[in-house]
């Protein structure tokens, strides 16, 4: 009887380190910081929401520069958070670990790649001001980083994997996050063109 409980026991405890194994196969790798990620990002949108409501409690007034302010940071999260959950998402239909981190990193150079296009454009019609000098740091950091996605997604000159896909996103964050935060003048009602949006 006890040898039965002990053979048992022993196979259940197989069984399921077997499919703890499996599971792990399963899962991408790099999904949890992804998913880190996306939180974050999604916390840095509801920031430039609460500036709004900051400067209305204040007794400010919502101005073309805080518009353009909160339309950037909200776009630049959007992207990350597109990126962020494209991985996971391609994972479900049981693609190869190298497929999805190429298709990953090619849809995220294509939206960093169209939004440091269009962002200059946008930012003169709606802030009317100078390009100043660190936000042309941030906008070739960016496009810079849209260049190495591709060229992670081309495989040049390393093969796509989940820590180079990482890094190009997280890199795209960090400069997004100094961009908009560097840019704040939520106490200081100034002219709009006396403000230097970055």
């Amino acid at each position: 009887m006890r040898l039965a409980q002990h053979v048992n026991l022993k196979a259940q405890s197989k069984s399921h380190a077997t499919f703890a194994l499996v599971k792990r196969q399963m899962e991408l790798p790099g999904t949890s910081y992804l998913y880190n990620l996306t939180m974050i990002s999604v916390t840095f949108a509801g920031f430039a929401a609460l500036i709004v409501a900051f400067r209305q409690m204040v007794g400010g007034h919502l101005t073309r520069y805080d518009a353009f302010l909160i339309f950037s940071a909200l776009v630049r999260s959007l992207i990350v958070i597109i990126s962020a959950l494209l991985p996971p998402l391609l994972a479900l239909f049981k693609l190869s670990a190298p497929v999805i981190w190429r298709v990953s990193s090619l849809t995220a150079a294509i939206l960093i790649t169209l939004f440091t296009l269009v962002w200059p454009l946008v930012r003169r019609v709606m802030t009317n001001t100078p390009f100043p000098i660190m936000a042309k740091l941030y906008f070739y950091i960016q496009a810079l980083t849209a260049i190495f996605l591709l060229m992670v997604a081309l495989g040049i000159p390393f093969e796509p994997a989940a820590g180079h896909f990482a890094a190009g996103v997280s890199v795209f964050m960090l400069t997004s996050w100094l961009a908009v935060l560097l840019s704040l003048e939520i106490l200081v009602d100034v002219h709009p063109r006396e403000r230097k949006p970055k």
